[in-house]
C-alpha cells in the first residue's frame, strides 16, 4: 500500500512538470471533432491481452483524468511513454480469423500551435520527448558550441600545417577535438545559453599519456599489442650510471684517547680499517678489527704514513687521575700555618712467632692474640692508641712468608717501622724482608729485641746480624736504635714508646686537616652486621660522613664512620683509621682513595676506570697463535689442570694465599683459580664448583646455612682452612692426586721354551722350563724371539704335571698357555713380570 502511495505521488509530480494537462484538453478537442465512425471500437475485456492496445483516451476536463487514471497505467508511462510514436500494425493473412486491427492515427502539436493528420499508412512525426525533470531531451543532450569563423589566413595556415603533419601520427579523437573547440569559443567570450547543461568533459583525457607509437608496454611484453612486422622494436638500453667517488676530507690532525681499538682510529682518520692493518702488518704487528693500540709511537707513526698529525689526548687520563701529586708532595705544597702535627703511623714487622701482636696487645692492654688461629696473625690491623707519650696509629702486619704484599704496604704507609726480632731465634727469612721494605720505602727502623724473659736471649748476636744487613746499632757505634723488651713481662715497653715519640718530633710529621680527605685502604671485609666494610688510614684532610670517595675501582658516598672497635666517630682527622661502610664494592688492600666534588662525578671516574683496566687485561691475556703453535701436538703431554674457588675472610688474606698458591710450580699440572672473593661460601660458588669440577678452600669463611646441603648434593670437593700453610700444603697434595700414577714394571723371571705340544681343544701348548726367578698365573708376559718382543699378554694357564699351579720356581718344568698367542716356536723365551704403579710429584 504504501509503495503504491509512493507511485501515485510520483506520477502525480511528473504530470505536473510535463503540463499533461493542457496536451490532455487539446487531445480531446481533436478526437471529439472527428466522426463517430473513425473512432475505434472498444474490445472485450477477455481478449485485451492479446490484441494491441488502443491509444490513450485523453479526456477533457482534467480533475476527472486525474481521478479516474489507473496507478498501473501511470507505471508504465514511466517506463514507455504514451507520447512515443508508435508503428501502425499490418494485417498479415491467416487461417485463423482474427477481429479485424485498425490502424490509430496520432497528433502532435506543430510549433506554431497548428494540427496535422496522417492517414493510417504513414507515420507521425515524433511527439515532443520531456525528460522527468520537465525539459526537452534535446536539452539534455550536449549542445557543440559554435564553431568561430576562421580568416583566409588561419584557414590556409591550418591547412598548411595538416600537409605537414607525420602520416603515421595519431590524430586526436572527436571528444577531444569537440573540447578544444569549446575552449577555443570560451577563450573568445562565447556565452552558454542559459539553463542548458555545461558541455561534456571527458575526465579520461588527462590520464592518458600521449605515447609514442614505438613505445613499449606491458600489453607489448606480453605480446597483446598487433604490430606490423615492418614495425620493429628496440628496448632502450638504461644508461649507465656514473659512479662517482664521494670525495672524503680526511683530517690533518687528530687527538686520541690510549687505548684506542683499530676500527675507531680508522674511523677518526677517514680510512678503511683494512688500510690501518696493513700498515700495522708492514711495521711487524698482527691485529685485527677490534684489538686495541696502546703504544703512542705506533699510532703517531700510523698518522705520519697518512699525513695526518696525531697527538695524544690526555685530558681524561688526568680526570681520571683526579691529581699527579701524592699525600706527602700536597703537604709538602702547603703553607706552614696552615699544617698541623698529626700523630705518626708505626707499623710493626718481623719474622712469624717473633712476638709483634703480643708487643702491641702490652702497649694497647688487649688480648687480641688469643683469638688468632695458631697463634699467627693473618689479617692486617689497624689501632689507635693513647699513651703518656702521645698518639699513636699502630699497623700489625702478618710475619708469615704469604704475606710479603702485606708487608710491603705497610712499609709504604708508615712513619716509622718497629722491627721485631725474637732474641733467642734471631734474624730470619721474614726478619730480612721486612728490612729490604723498610730500606725501599726509606723508612726510618727501631729495633725491638723481644722475648728478654726468655733463658736463651742474645742480644749481642742480633747486634751482629742487623751489622750484616747494614744496621749497625747504637751500642756498637751505629744510628739504629735497639730496645731490649718482653712483650710478656712488658718489660722495656716505656722505654720503646719514649723512642718512638722522640723519633716522631725528630721527622716533624705534619698534615693539613682542612684539606679534602685522601689516604690509604689497609683492608676490606664483609662484616656479618655492617656489610662492606673498608679500613682506611687517613693521610691527609679530614674525612666525614657523606663525602663521595673514589678508590681505583669502586666508589661510595661515606655512610657511616667506626673506629677498631665499631664505635662510631664524627670524622676521621689525619694519621687516624676508621672502618667506613657505603662503597659500591670491596676495595683492594693498598688502593688509594681521595674525596672528590659529589657522587657522580665518584661514579664516573671509577666506571671509568674499570672499563680501561678490562681493555687492558683483554689485551694482555690475548694469546697470538702463530703457524707454529698450531701444527705442535702435544696430545701424548697433555697437563692437567686444578681448578680452585677461594674465598676468604678478608681482601688482604684473599691476595695473600692467591700469591702462594700461584707460586706452586709443576710441570705436570696447573693451578688455576676460576673464582675468587670475600665472604662466606655460597650457592653459587658450589654451582660453579659442581659444573668446572673445581674445589672450593674457605680461609676464615664458613658455607652459607641454605647452601650446606647443596654440598652433598652436588657432591662438590670442599675444604676449610684457618692457618694459611695449612691451606697451602694439603693444595699441593690434591695436585699431587690428581696426576696419573706411574707405572713400573718390575721383572720376575725367564722361561724357556723346550717343546711344543697340540692339544685339539686349546690348540699349541709350550712346554718350558724356568731358567731364572719364578712365574706366575698373575704374571704379564712378554714372548721374546731373536731378542724381540712379539707379543704381549697374559697367562691363560699354568699346569705342571697335568695339574694347575699359581707358579713355578726357577729349574721346574711346566705347560704354559698363553691368552691370544698359538704360534710358539721352540727356543723363545717367555719373560714374566709384574706391575706396580707409584704417585708422582709435583
Amino acid at each position: 500500500m504504501a509503495k503504491n502511495l509512493k507511485l501515485n505521488i510520483k506520477n502525480a509530480q511528473i504530470s505536473k512538470a510535463m503540463d499533461l494537462s493542457k496536451l490532455k484538453t487539446k487531445l480531446a478537442k481533436k478526437t471529439d471533432s472527428k466522426p463517430a465512425e473513425e473512432k475505434p471500437k472498444a474490445k472485450p475485456k477477455a481478449k485485451a491481452k492479446a490484441k494491441p492496445k488502443a491509444p490513450l483516451k485523453v479526456k477533457a476536463n482534467p480533475q476527472e483524468e486525474e481521478k479516474e487514471l489507473p496507478p498501473k497505467r501511470t507505471v508504465k508511462a514511466r517506463t514507455k511513454s504514451a507520447f512515443i510514436p508508435k508503428e501502425v500494425p499490418t494485417a498479415t493473412p491467416s487461417s485463423v480469423q482474427k477481429a479485424p486491427t485498425e490502424s490509430t492515427t496520432t497528433q502532435t502539436l506543430a510549433p506554431q500551435g497548428g494540427t496535422t493528420s496522417t492517414s493510417p499508412s504513414s507515420t507521425t512525426p515524433p511527439r515532443l520527448k520531456l525528460g522527468p525533470t520537465g525539459r526537452h531531451v534535446n536539452d539534455l543532450i550536449r549542445k557543440e558550441p559554435p564553431r568561430p569563423k576562421k580568416t583566409e589566413e588561419e584557414s590556409s595556415a591550418a591547412k598548411k600545417t595538416s600537409t605537414d603533419k607525420d602520416p603515421k601520427s595519431t590524430s586526436t579523437t572527436a571528444p577531444q577535438q569537440k573540447l578544444k573547440e569549446y575552449k577555443d569559443f570560451a577563450s573568445l567570450g562565447g556565452k552558454e545559453t542559459p539553463g542548458a547543461y555545461k558541455p561534456f568533459k571527458d575526465p579520461n583525457t588527462k590520464k592518458k599519456r600521449t605515447t609514442s607509437p614505438k613505445s613499449f608496454d606491458s600489453r607489448d611484453r606480453m605480446g597483446l599489442r598487433s604490430q606490423d612486422d615492418s614495425d620493429r622494436w628496440r628496448k632502450k638500453r638504461p644508461k649507465a650510471k656514473i659512479r662517482r667517488e664521494e670525495t672524503t676530507i680526511r683530517p690533518s690532525s687528530l687527538h686520541v684517547r690510549l687505548p684506542v681499538s683499530v676500527k675507531d682510529l680508522a674511523g677518526q682518520m677517514k680510512l678503511k680499517s683494512s688500510q690501518l692493518i696493513g700498515q700495522l702488518l708492514i711495521q711487524g704487528l698482527i691485529v685485527t678489527l677490534n684489538d686495541f693500540l696502546d703504544d703512542e709511537t705506533t699510532i703517531q707513526l700510523l698518522g705520519h704514513e697518512f699525513n695526518c698529525e696525531i697527538a695524544i689526548d690526555t685530558s681524561e687520563e688526568d680526570r681520571i687521575r683526579i691529581t699527579d701529586k701524592t699525600a706527602d708532595e700536597e703537604i709538602s705544597l702547603e703553607k706552614s700555618e696552615e699544617l698541623s702535627i698529626r700523630p705518626p703511623i708505626i707499623t710493626f714487622m718481623g719474622h712469624v712467632d717473633h712476638g709483634k701482636t703480643s708487643l702491641i696487645d702490652a702497649i694497647r692492654g688487649t688480648n687480641v692474640v688469643a683469638g688468632e688461629a695458631g697463634a699467627i696473625t693473618q689479617h692486617f690491623g689497624a689501632f689507635k692508641v693513647v699513651t703518656p707519650q702521645g698518639n699513636l696509629t699502630i699497623l700489625d702486619t702478618p710475619g708469615h712468608e704469604a704475606f710479603s704484599a702485606m708487608r710491603a704496604r705497610g712499609a709504604n704507609l708508615t712513619d716509622i717501622v718497629v722491627l721485631v726480632i725474637a732474641g733467642d731465634d734471631g734474624i730470619k727469612q721474614q726478619t730480612e724482608e721486612a728490612i729490604s721494605h723498610a730500606k725501599a720505602a726509606k723508612v726510618p727502623m727501631i729495633v725491638a729485641i723481644n722475648k728478654c724473659d726468655k733463658p736463651g736471649y742474645n742480644p749481642e748476636n742480633v747486634y751482629r746480624q742487623l751489622a750484616d744487613n747494614d744496621l749497625l746499632p747504637e751500642s756498637w757505634g751505629g744510628q739504629i736504635i735497639t730496645v731490649n723488651c718482653s712483650a710478656k713481662t712488658k718489660e722495656g715497653i716505656p722505654g720503646m714508646l719514649e723512642m718512638l715519640a722522640l723519633q716522631a718530633e725528630i721527622l716533624e710529621i705534619k698534615a693539613n686537616p682542612k684539606r679534602r680527605a685522601r689516604g690509604t685502604v689497609v683492608e676490606s671485609q664483609m662484616h656479618k652486621g655492617f656489610g662492606a666494610t673498608t679500613t682506611l688510614v687517613v693521610q691527609n684532610g679530614t674525612l666525614k660522613p657523606g663525602d663521595a670517595v673514589v678508590f681505583n675501582h669502586h666508589w661510595g658516598k661515606i655512610k657511616n664512620l667506626y673506629d677498631d672497635d665499631y664505635k662510631s666517630i664524627s670524622e676521621a682527622a689525619p694519621s687516624c683509621p676508621c672502618r667506613v661502610t657505603g662503597i659500591s664494592g670491596l676495595p683492594e688492600a693498598g688502593d688509594d682513595f681521595i674525596v672528590v666534588k659529589d657522587e657522580r662525578e665518584a661514579k664516573e671516574i671509577a666506571e671509568t676506570r674499570h672499563e680501561d683496566s678490562r681493555q687492558n687485561l683483554l689485551q694482555t691475556n690475548k694469546k697470538l697463535h702463530t703457524l707454529e703453535s698450531l701444527l705442535q701436538t702435544n696430545e701424548g703431554n697433555e697437563k692437567k689442570t686444578l681448578n680452585v674457588i677461594l674465598r676468604t675472610d678478608v681482601q688482604g688474606t684473599l691476595e695473600a694465599l692467591k700469591n702462594s698458591l700461584m707460586k706452586i710450580e709443576s710441570d705436570k699440572i696447573d693451578l688455576q683459580i676460576i673464582h675468587q672473593g670475600v665472604g662466606d661460601i655460597s650457592e653459587s660458588d658450589l654451582q660453579l664448583a659442581a659444573a668446572s669440577k673445581a674445589l672450593v678452600i674457605g680461609f676464615h669463611t664458613n658455607v652459607e646455612s641454605r647452601a650446606e646441603n647443596l654440598v652433598k648434593i652436588l657432591g662438590v670437593q670442599l675444604q676449610l682452612h684457618s692457618i694459611i700453610y695449612e691451606a697451602i700444603t694439603s693444595i699441593k697434595t690434591i695436585m699431587a692426586e690428581r696426576l696419573d700414577k706411574v707405572v713400573h714394571e718390575d721383572e720376575e723371571g725367564n722361561v724357556e721354551v723346550k717343546a711344543i705340544f697340540k692339544a685339539s681343544q686349546f690348540g699349541k701348548i709350550a712346554g718350558c722350563q724356568v731358567k731364572d726367578g719364578l712365574i706366575k698365573r698373575s704374571h704379564k708376559v712378554k714372548l721374546f724371539r731373536n731378542d724381540e718382543v712379539i707379543w704381549k699378554g697374559n697367562v691363560g694357564s699354568l699346569k705342571r704335571e697335568k695339574d694347575d699351579v699359581k707358579e713355578v720356581l726357577k729349574g721346574m718344568e711346566c705347560g704354559i698357555l698363553l691368552d691370544g698367542f698359538n704360534d710358539f716356536e721352540e727356543g723363545d723365551i717367555i719373560q714374566s713380570y709384574s706391575i706396580r704403579y707409584e704417585s708422582q710429584e709435583l
